[in-house]
């Protein structure tokens, strides 16, 4: 079953005020909307967030093993410590985006954009990795 903005936001509520870690593992966010959602800590192992909305959205230190976040708009987005790996990223825009203190060595990048405000970890070179760099993309979220 699909998820919807509502459902993410009530299930994070729910967790932290149990004092548990949020839990999205497999959940299907297929082009679900949600930019500016504070994800800090929540585990979305395994999720399909193939063309999500997650714009200027707060993913430090979540679990994002092994998710398909294929053509997902993560411009802005903050993925500082996030655990990537294997993570499908094909087609995604990482424009802005933070993705220092990450392991980007099993994470799939083919053919995603970044830009100069792109934030990647000490000695990740894009351009090894197939990644489309996107001059154009200093504009407003």
């Amino acid at each position: 079953m699909q998820l919807t903005r509502e459902d993410v936001i009530a299930t994070i509520q729910s967790a932290h005020g149990n004092g548990e870690t949020p839990n999205l593992r497999q959940a299907d966010l297929w082009c679900v909307n949600l930019s500016e959602a504070n994800l800090q800590g929540v585990d979305l192992r395994q999720a399909y967030l193939r063309r999500a909305g997650l714009s200027q959205s707060n993913l430090q230190g979540s679990d994002l093993s092994e998710a398909d976040l294929s053509g997902a708009n993560l411009r802005g987005a903050n993925l500082r410590r996030a655990e990537l790996s294997r993570a499908d990223f094909h087609g995604a825009d990482l424009c802005h985006a933070d993705l220092r203190e990450t392991d980007l060595r099993e994470v799939n990048l083919r053919r995603a954009k970044y830009n100069d405000d792109t934030l990647w970890p000490v000695n990740f070179d894009p351009d090894q990795v197939d990644t489309i760099y996107d001059g154009e993309a200093n504009y407003e979220f």
